[in-house]
Parts: C-alpha cells; structure tokens; sequence
C-alpha cells in the first residue's frame, strides 16, 4: 500500500506544481496588464507611491508554505474583488470600447479566478486569514478622474505583487509536501489515510 500512497503524495505535488505554473503565467499577464494600462492613460512608469492596497499577516519564516498559501489565498481574493470593482466602473465609462487592455483585464480576472480555485485545494485546514484593504473605489469619487486612475495602478501593482508572491512560494510546496503532507486540507489527509490502509 506503501505504493498507493506514494502516488497519493506524487498527485498532491502534480497538482502544485499545475498551480505554480498557472500563477507564474497570471504573474507575466499582470505585468502586461499594468503596462498596457499605463500606456492606454499615457501614466508614468513609476510605481505609484502609498504601499499596497491589500495588507496581509507578515509571512515570517516559521509558517509553513501551506501556511502561507492560505495567507495569499485571502489576498488574492481582495484583489479579485477590486479588479470587478474596475471592470464595472470601467464597462459603465466606456461600454463600447473593444482595446487590448480590455480584453487582458478580463483574461486576468479570468485566470485568477482559476487560480483562487486551485489554490484553494492547498489551504490549510481549519485556519482562516483574512486580507484587508487601505482604500476602496468608494473612496475616489471625491479624488477626480486622474486619483480615479492611480488607484486603479494601485489595484494592477497589488496584481503584480501578489501572483508573484504566490508563484514563488507555490515553487518551493512539492518539496515541503514530500517532507510534510499532513499540512494540507483535511479533505487530502482523508484520501490519504485511506491509501495508508
């Protein structure tokens, strides 16, 4: 059964490394989108001053990498949120308008939604982590049109910041899973106490 259960643990650091793949190409695309937008708004390309809208526990080195997938999971949930927020503010301002910052913007919201979903099969069981934000879109009404268009930099470089942050820490889980797979949800512990029989 030893066999089975190997394969179990091989499955578990496929599905991963399929995860770790799909951050790493959401990553290469919110880089694209943050530039096509800069480009579409002739903005700078320096980095929009304030820090990142989405704050999240410290990632300090005794957690886990499931652990911190769990963290980054809630991040990447309030970045999703805030990415609809600029769709539907963006589809009501300009409806009609077909660009290739358009069409990148929903591939984003898109895959990172798949990538909520994979991730999500990683989490740590029984540990929720909840991601805040600084400043919602309410909250740009009274900034005008050009403080409208920072925070929407702001919500791209979140983008950016965090499916690196998760592409990188997915890279290093297949290893820590062959060394550690009890960290994982509880729904994996059960396939595998089965396969240990």
């Amino acid at each position: 059964m030893a066999g089975r259960s190997a394969n179990g643990r091989h499955g578990l650091r496929g599905h991963a490394g399929r995860t770790a793949a799909l951050a790493r190409l959401l990553h290469k695309e919110c880089i694209q989108l943050l530039e096509l937008y800069r480009n579409s708004e002739s903005l700078p390309s320096s980095p929009v001053d304030g820090g990142y809208l989405v704050s999240i526990p410290p990632l300090v080195p005794q957690l886990s990498d499931a652990e911190k997938i769990s963290i980054l999971h809630a991040a990447l949930k309030e970045c999703l949120r805030l990415l609809e927020d600029v769709i539907t503010r963006e589809d009501a301002e300009f409806s009609d308008e077909d660009s290739e910052y358009k069409r990148k913007l929903k591939t984003v919201r898109d895959r990172l939604g798949h990538l909520l979903a994979s991730t999500e099969q990683l989490l740590v069981d029984g540990q929720k982590f909840e991601a805040k934000v600084k400043e919602e879109l309410d909250g740009q009404a009274a900034s005008g049109s050009f403080g409208l268009k920072m925070w929407i930099v702001r919500v791209l470089q979140d983008l950016v910041h965090w499916t690196g942050q998760t592409s990188d820490t997915l890279r290093s889980m297949p290893a820590e899973m062959e060394k550690a797979p009890k960290t994982m949800s509880r729904r994996t512990r059960r396939g595998a106490g089965k396969m240990r029989k």
